[in-house]
């Protein structure tokens, strides 16, 4: 699957039976260069304004930036505690 903000194709995984978006960067480096596009609220990423169908969440762990977009406490749970920091939730200076 693509997304026209990130510059490599991802992958869906099924968490309870919701689709998690998975893209995964040759290093590091290259994902934190575009996580650092994502605002905090996820509603822009680098030039390109999003409108989502729900609540996005973005979390980053080593190569990987991870997006699930939905309202599921079960499964933004599970996320939040594989894949801490959620871009949400850090400030962008940070990232």
């Amino acid at each position: 699957m693509e997304q026209p903000f990130f510059s490599v194709k991802g992958r869906i995984i099924k968490i309870n039976n919701e689709d998690v978006q998975v893209f995964e960067y040759r290093d590091e480096a290259s994902m934190q260069t575009e996580a650092a596009k994502v605002s905090p609220d996820g509603s822009s990423i680098g030039t390109t304004i999003v409108t989502w169908v729900s609540a996005p969440h973005f979390y980053k762990a080593g190569k990987l930036i991870v997006l699930y977009v939905g309202s599921s406490p079960a499964v933004s749970g599970a996320l939040d505690k594989v894949l801490a920091p959620s871009l949400r939730d850090v400030d962008p200076g940070q990232m």
